[in-house]
Protein backbone atom coordinates (compact mmCIF):
# COMPACT_ATOMS: atom_id res chain seq x y z
CA UNK A 1 0.00 0.00 0.00
CA UNK A 2 1.37 3.42 -1.00
CA UNK A 3 0.99 6.07 1.69
CA UNK A 4 0.23 9.66 0.65
CA UNK A 5 0.36 12.78 2.79
CA UNK A 6 -2.76 14.99 2.95
CA UNK A 7 -1.65 18.59 2.38
CA UNK A 8 -4.89 20.57 2.32
CA UNK A 9 -8.53 20.60 1.36
CA UNK A 10 -9.39 22.91 -1.51
CA UNK A 11 -11.31 25.53 0.43
CA UNK A 12 -11.98 28.91 -1.14
CA UNK A 13 -13.45 32.27 -0.19
CA UNK A 14 -17.16 31.89 -1.04
CA UNK A 15 -17.18 35.44 -2.41
CA UNK A 16 -14.78 34.35 -5.17
CA UNK A 17 -16.78 31.24 -6.14
CA UNK A 18 -19.46 31.67 -8.85
CA UNK A 19 -22.06 29.86 -6.73
CA UNK A 20 -20.83 31.04 -3.33
CA UNK A 21 -19.47 27.59 -2.48
CA UNK A 22 -16.75 27.53 0.23
CA UNK A 23 -14.67 24.87 -1.51
CA UNK A 24 -13.84 23.13 -4.79
CA UNK A 25 -15.73 19.85 -4.83
CA UNK A 26 -14.77 18.19 -8.12
CA UNK A 27 -11.02 18.60 -8.66
CA UNK A 28 -9.93 16.64 -11.69
CA UNK A 29 -6.86 17.31 -13.85
CA UNK A 30 -3.70 18.77 -12.29
CA UNK A 31 -0.77 20.56 -13.95
CA UNK A 32 2.27 22.16 -12.28
CA UNK A 33 3.96 24.76 -14.46
CA UNK A 34 6.72 27.03 -13.16
CA UNK A 35 5.40 29.05 -10.23
CA UNK A 36 1.84 27.72 -10.47
CA UNK A 37 -0.38 24.75 -9.68
CA UNK A 38 -3.40 24.56 -12.01
CA UNK A 39 -6.48 22.40 -11.41
CA UNK A 40 -9.59 21.82 -13.48
CA UNK A 41 -12.79 20.85 -11.72
CA UNK A 42 -15.16 18.84 -13.87
CA UNK A 43 -18.27 20.76 -12.77
CA UNK A 44 -16.81 24.25 -13.16
CA UNK A 45 -16.05 26.36 -16.23
CA UNK A 46 -12.93 27.69 -14.53
CA UNK A 47 -9.28 27.00 -13.95
CA UNK A 48 -8.25 26.94 -10.31
CA UNK A 49 -4.81 28.46 -9.72
CA UNK A 50 -2.52 28.29 -6.69
CA UNK A 51 0.99 29.66 -6.32
CA UNK A 52 3.52 26.86 -5.86
CA UNK A 53 5.46 28.76 -3.18
CA UNK A 54 2.32 28.94 -1.03
CA UNK A 55 0.67 25.66 -1.91
CA UNK A 56 -0.18 24.55 1.64
CA UNK A 57 -2.15 27.61 2.81
CA UNK A 58 -2.33 29.98 -0.17
CA UNK A 59 -5.61 31.29 -1.55
CA UNK A 60 -7.15 29.54 -4.53
CA UNK A 61 -7.99 31.68 -7.54
CA UNK A 62 -10.80 30.81 -9.96
CA UNK A 63 -10.10 31.94 -13.52
CA UNK A 64 -13.07 31.79 -15.93
CA UNK A 65 -12.80 29.94 -19.22
CA UNK A 66 -14.93 32.23 -21.42
CA UNK A 67 -18.39 31.11 -20.35
CA UNK A 68 -20.98 32.13 -17.78
CA UNK A 69 -21.08 30.18 -14.50
CA UNK A 70 -22.94 26.89 -14.47
CA UNK A 71 -26.36 26.59 -12.80
CA UNK A 72 -26.61 25.77 -9.10
CA UNK A 73 -28.95 22.77 -9.50
CA UNK A 74 -26.67 19.68 -9.44
CA UNK A 75 -28.53 17.70 -12.12
CA UNK A 76 -28.77 20.66 -14.49
CA UNK A 77 -25.14 21.58 -13.87
CA UNK A 78 -24.08 18.03 -14.70
CA UNK A 79 -26.13 18.10 -17.91
CA UNK A 80 -24.61 21.38 -19.11
CA UNK A 81 -21.01 21.18 -17.91
CA UNK A 82 -18.04 20.80 -20.26
CA UNK A 83 -16.70 18.01 -18.01
CA UNK A 84 -13.12 19.23 -18.15
CA UNK A 85 -11.09 16.24 -16.99
CA UNK A 86 -7.65 16.46 -18.62
CA UNK A 87 -5.24 19.35 -18.05
CA UNK A 88 -1.75 19.42 -19.52
CA UNK A 89 0.94 21.93 -20.53
CA UNK A 90 2.37 22.05 -24.03
CA UNK A 91 5.98 23.31 -24.16
CA UNK A 92 6.84 26.08 -26.55
CA UNK A 93 9.31 25.92 -29.42
CA UNK A 94 10.59 28.28 -32.10
CA UNK A 95 7.20 28.22 -33.83
CA UNK A 96 4.80 28.48 -30.89
CA UNK A 97 4.55 29.78 -27.35
CA UNK A 98 3.90 27.43 -24.40
CA UNK A 99 0.26 26.81 -23.57
CA UNK A 100 -2.07 25.08 -21.15
CA UNK A 101 -4.87 22.88 -22.48
CA UNK A 102 -8.03 21.83 -20.60
CA UNK A 103 -9.76 18.98 -22.42
CA UNK A 104 -13.40 17.88 -22.14
CA UNK A 105 -14.29 14.21 -21.69
CA UNK A 106 -16.35 13.80 -24.86
CA UNK A 107 -18.87 11.65 -22.99
CA UNK A 108 -21.68 13.93 -24.25
CA UNK A 109 -21.92 16.37 -27.17
CA UNK A 110 -21.57 19.45 -24.94
CA UNK A 111 -18.30 17.95 -23.63
CA UNK A 112 -16.61 17.97 -27.05
CA UNK A 113 -14.60 21.09 -26.24
CA UNK A 114 -11.11 22.08 -25.17
CA UNK A 115 -9.81 25.40 -23.84
CA UNK A 116 -6.37 26.71 -24.78
CA UNK A 117 -4.57 29.52 -22.95
CA UNK A 118 -1.03 30.82 -23.36
CA UNK A 119 1.63 30.59 -20.67
CA UNK A 120 4.39 33.03 -19.77
CA UNK A 121 7.95 32.02 -18.88
CA UNK A 122 7.12 31.63 -15.16
CA UNK A 123 4.00 29.55 -15.83
CA UNK A 124 1.44 32.32 -15.32
CA UNK A 125 -1.42 32.60 -17.79
CA UNK A 126 -0.85 34.88 -20.75
CA UNK A 127 -4.04 36.15 -22.33
CA UNK A 128 -7.59 34.87 -22.43
CA UNK A 129 -8.64 31.26 -22.91
CA UNK A 130 -9.89 30.17 -26.31
CA UNK A 131 -12.58 27.52 -26.79
CA UNK A 132 -12.07 24.86 -29.47
CA UNK A 133 -14.66 22.38 -30.69
CA UNK A 134 -13.37 18.80 -30.60
CA UNK A 135 -16.35 17.17 -32.30
CA UNK A 136 -14.58 15.99 -35.46
CA UNK A 137 -11.57 14.70 -33.54
CA UNK A 138 -13.67 13.02 -30.86
CA UNK A 139 -15.78 11.35 -33.58
CA UNK A 140 -12.58 9.71 -34.84
CA UNK A 141 -11.63 8.61 -31.32
CA UNK A 142 -15.10 7.15 -30.76
CA UNK A 143 -14.51 4.63 -33.55
CA UNK A 144 -11.97 2.89 -31.32
CA UNK A 145 -13.83 2.69 -28.00
CA UNK A 146 -17.29 1.70 -26.92
CA UNK A 147 -17.79 4.94 -25.01
CA UNK A 148 -15.42 7.89 -25.09
CA UNK A 149 -14.38 9.40 -21.75
CA UNK A 150 -11.11 11.37 -22.06
CA UNK A 151 -9.66 11.75 -18.58
CA UNK A 152 -5.96 12.41 -19.17
CA UNK A 153 -3.60 14.08 -21.59
CA UNK A 154 0.18 13.96 -21.78
CA UNK A 155 2.80 15.54 -24.04
CA UNK A 156 5.83 13.30 -24.48
CA UNK A 157 8.45 14.13 -27.08
CA UNK A 158 6.76 14.74 -30.42
CA UNK A 159 3.47 13.10 -29.44
CA UNK A 160 0.27 13.93 -27.61
CA UNK A 161 -1.29 11.06 -25.69
CA UNK A 162 -4.96 11.07 -24.70
CA UNK A 163 -6.46 8.42 -22.41
CA UNK A 164 -10.07 7.25 -22.31
CA UNK A 165 -11.26 5.77 -19.05
CA UNK A 166 -12.66 2.26 -18.58
CA UNK A 167 -15.94 1.40 -16.84
CA UNK A 168 -17.94 -1.78 -16.24
CA UNK A 169 -19.48 -1.73 -19.73
CA UNK A 170 -16.16 -0.86 -21.43
CA UNK A 171 -13.57 -2.43 -19.09
CA UNK A 172 -10.40 -1.57 -21.08
CA UNK A 173 -8.82 1.88 -21.20
CA UNK A 174 -8.02 3.51 -24.52
CA UNK A 175 -4.71 5.22 -25.35
CA UNK A 176 -4.69 7.57 -28.36
CA UNK A 177 -1.39 8.80 -29.77
CA UNK A 178 -1.34 11.87 -32.04
CA UNK A 179 1.48 13.83 -33.64
CA UNK A 180 1.89 16.84 -31.33
CA UNK A 181 2.41 19.45 -34.05
CA UNK A 182 -0.66 18.26 -35.98
CA UNK A 183 -2.77 18.11 -32.81
CA UNK A 184 -1.76 21.63 -31.76
CA UNK A 185 -2.37 22.81 -35.32
CA UNK A 186 -5.91 21.42 -35.04
CA UNK A 187 -6.48 23.24 -31.76
CA UNK A 188 -5.12 26.57 -32.99
CA UNK A 189 -6.71 26.55 -36.44
CA UNK A 190 -10.19 25.71 -35.23
CA UNK A 191 -12.75 23.01 -35.97
CA UNK A 192 -13.67 24.07 -39.51
CA UNK A 193 -10.19 24.97 -40.80
CA UNK A 194 -7.97 22.15 -39.54
CA UNK A 195 -7.64 18.55 -40.60
CA UNK A 196 -8.10 15.89 -37.96
CA UNK A 197 -4.65 14.44 -37.19
CA UNK A 198 -4.09 10.70 -37.66
CA UNK A 199 -4.66 8.63 -34.54
CA UNK A 200 -2.79 5.55 -33.34
CA UNK A 201 -4.77 3.53 -30.82
CA UNK A 202 -3.85 0.92 -28.23
CA UNK A 203 -5.67 -0.61 -25.27
CA UNK A 204 -4.45 -0.53 -21.68
CA UNK A 205 -5.87 -3.08 -19.26
CA UNK A 206 -4.88 -2.11 -15.71
CA UNK A 207 -6.79 -4.92 -14.07
CA UNK A 208 -9.45 -4.68 -11.37
CA UNK A 209 -10.06 -4.14 -7.70
CA UNK A 210 -12.54 -6.85 -6.85
CA UNK A 211 -14.97 -6.94 -9.76
CA UNK A 212 -14.50 -3.31 -10.75
CA UNK A 213 -12.13 -2.44 -13.65
CA UNK A 214 -9.50 0.24 -13.08
CA UNK A 215 -10.10 3.32 -15.20
CA UNK A 216 -7.42 5.92 -15.95
CA UNK A 217 -7.94 9.34 -14.35
CA UNK A 218 -4.70 11.19 -15.16
CA UNK A 219 -1.20 10.83 -16.60
CA UNK A 220 2.18 12.51 -16.20
CA UNK A 221 5.66 11.96 -17.66
CA UNK A 222 8.41 9.99 -15.91
CA UNK A 223 12.07 10.95 -16.20
CA UNK A 224 12.99 7.64 -17.87
CA UNK A 225 10.80 8.41 -20.89
CA UNK A 226 7.78 6.46 -19.72
CA UNK A 227 4.72 7.80 -17.99
CA UNK A 228 2.77 7.40 -14.77
CA UNK A 229 -0.99 6.84 -14.66
CA UNK A 230 -3.51 7.24 -11.88
CA UNK A 231 -6.55 4.99 -12.03
CA UNK A 232 -9.60 4.28 -9.89
CA UNK A 233 -12.00 1.38 -9.59
CA UNK A 234 -15.27 3.29 -9.75
CA UNK A 235 -18.33 1.07 -9.83
CA UNK A 236 -20.09 2.80 -12.73
CA UNK A 237 -21.54 1.21 -15.86
CA UNK A 238 -21.06 4.20 -18.18
CA UNK A 239 -19.11 7.43 -18.71
CA UNK A 240 -21.84 9.73 -17.34
CA UNK A 241 -22.87 8.40 -13.93
CA UNK A 242 -20.75 8.30 -10.79
CA UNK A 243 -20.29 5.20 -8.66
CA UNK A 244 -18.70 3.95 -5.46
CA UNK A 245 -14.90 4.09 -5.51
CA UNK A 246 -13.39 0.73 -4.53
CA UNK A 247 -9.81 2.04 -4.54
CA UNK A 248 -7.12 3.81 -6.54
CA UNK A 249 -3.72 2.84 -7.97
CA UNK A 250 -0.68 4.32 -9.65
CA UNK A 251 0.66 2.49 -12.71
CA UNK A 252 4.00 3.11 -14.40
CA UNK A 253 4.46 2.43 -18.11
CA UNK A 254 7.72 2.14 -20.03
CA UNK A 255 8.28 4.26 -23.18
CA UNK A 256 6.50 1.64 -25.30
CA UNK A 257 3.36 1.88 -23.15
CA UNK A 258 3.80 -1.45 -21.37
CA UNK A 259 2.66 -1.43 -17.74
CA UNK A 260 5.73 -2.32 -15.65
CA UNK A 261 4.55 -1.54 -12.11
CA UNK A 262 1.37 -0.86 -10.16
CA UNK A 263 0.80 0.12 -6.57
CA UNK A 264 -2.45 0.64 -4.67
CA UNK A 265 -2.94 3.96 -2.88
CA UNK A 266 -4.02 4.27 0.73
CA UNK A 267 -7.24 5.69 2.08
CA UNK A 268 -9.69 4.55 -0.60
CA UNK A 269 -9.79 8.07 -2.02
CA UNK A 270 -10.71 8.79 -5.63
CA UNK A 271 -7.54 10.24 -7.17
CA UNK A 272 -8.36 12.37 -10.23
CA UNK A 273 -5.15 14.31 -10.96
CA UNK A 274 -1.39 13.76 -10.69
CA UNK A 275 1.67 15.89 -11.49
CA UNK A 276 5.32 16.12 -10.47
CA UNK A 277 6.77 19.33 -9.07
CA UNK A 278 10.26 20.61 -9.88
CA UNK A 279 11.71 18.79 -6.83
CA UNK A 280 10.34 15.44 -8.03
CA UNK A 281 7.49 15.05 -5.51
CA UNK A 282 4.22 13.69 -6.88
CA UNK A 283 1.06 15.70 -6.15
CA UNK A 284 -2.44 14.24 -6.30
CA UNK A 285 -5.93 15.76 -6.36
CA UNK A 286 -8.92 13.86 -4.97
CA UNK A 287 -12.65 14.09 -5.62
CA UNK A 288 -15.33 12.75 -3.26
CA UNK A 289 -18.12 13.02 -5.90
CA UNK A 290 -20.11 15.00 -3.34
CA UNK A 291 -20.73 18.76 -3.78
CA UNK A 292 -20.68 19.16 0.00
CA UNK A 293 -17.22 17.65 0.46
CA UNK A 294 -14.06 19.59 -0.46
CA UNK A 295 -11.62 18.06 -2.89
CA UNK A 296 -8.15 17.43 -1.49
CA UNK A 297 -4.52 17.92 -2.42
CA UNK A 298 -2.03 15.20 -1.41
CA UNK A 299 1.69 14.64 -1.82
CA UNK A 300 3.86 11.57 -2.29
CA UNK A 301 7.65 11.33 -2.15
CA UNK A 302 8.75 9.70 -5.39
CA UNK A 303 9.59 6.91 -5.92
CA UNK A 304 7.62 5.10 -3.23
CA UNK A 305 9.02 2.05 -1.39
CA UNK A 306 8.96 -1.04 -3.60
CA UNK A 307 8.80 0.91 -6.85
CA UNK A 308 10.32 -0.79 -9.87
CA UNK A 309 9.54 -3.13 -12.78
CA UNK A 310 9.83 -6.23 -10.58
CA UNK A 311 7.61 -4.87 -7.79
CA UNK A 312 4.26 -5.07 -9.52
Amino acid sequence: MILTTPVRSLEIDPASHPRGQPHISSASGLAIVGDWFYIVADDENHLIALRSDDVEVGALRMLPLLEAPLPADPAERKRRKRDLEALFPVPGDEDRSPMLVAWGSGSRAQRDFAYVVGLSANGSLAGAARAVSLTRLHDVLRRHVGELNIEAGLVKGEDLYLFSRANRSAPVNGCFRLDLDLAIGFLLAGESAAEVPPVRFTELDLGRIGEVPLGITDATALEDGGWLLSAVAEDASNAYDDGRCAGAVLAACDPSGKVIWTGQLDGGVKVEGIAFDEQGALWLTTDADDPGVPSGLRRLRWPPPGYGPQAG
